[in-house]
């Protein structure tokens, strides 16, 4: 019984410090290199050649050219899919929306989905024809 005990509370405490923001912004931290890009049904990656996104904290910073941004991150680990809200910068390239998406980490891969139209979150790692959402798949940058 004891045992028992010990082992759902550990199980507890693991849970909540998986779900902890602060800590899986730490595990978001660092410089991202893109893999694959589709937006409504296609493929994009040619479109996003040289994207990388930095994540430091709660900000990040895209780097693509002229069509580089800035902003913030705010997730939630507790939700399912984890969930995160993209606030861009008021000049840039989404001026100033706060883009609602989904994200998972796994396997040393950071996938975002999100609504470039800031309509409504996205509840698939998906991005249909027809549609405004955006799938991004990342790998952390080795250089």
């Amino acid at each position: 019984m004891f045992r028992a005990a010990v082992a759902v509370l550990g199980f507890a405490a693991a849970v909540a410090f998986a779900a902890d923001p602060k800590e899986e912004l730490k595990a978001l931290e660092g410089v991202w290199v893109l893999d694959a890009a589709t937006l409504a049904g296609r493929d994009h990656l040619d479109d996003f050649e040289g994207f990388k996104l930095t994540i430091t904290g709660e900000k990040y910073t895209i780097d693509l050219g002229p069509n580089s941004d800035h902003g913030t991150l705010t997730i939630d680990p507790t939700k399912s899919p984890k969930t995160i809200d993209i606030t861009t910068r008021k000049d840039g390239p989404f001026k100033g929306r706060t883009l609602p998406g989904i994200y998972e980490l796994k396997d040393g891969k950071l996938i975002i989905c999100c609504d470039s139209e800031a309509k409504a979150r996205p509840t698939a790692f998906e991005a249909k024809a027809k549609t405004t959402v955006m799938l991004f798949t990342l790998r952390r940058d080795k250089k």
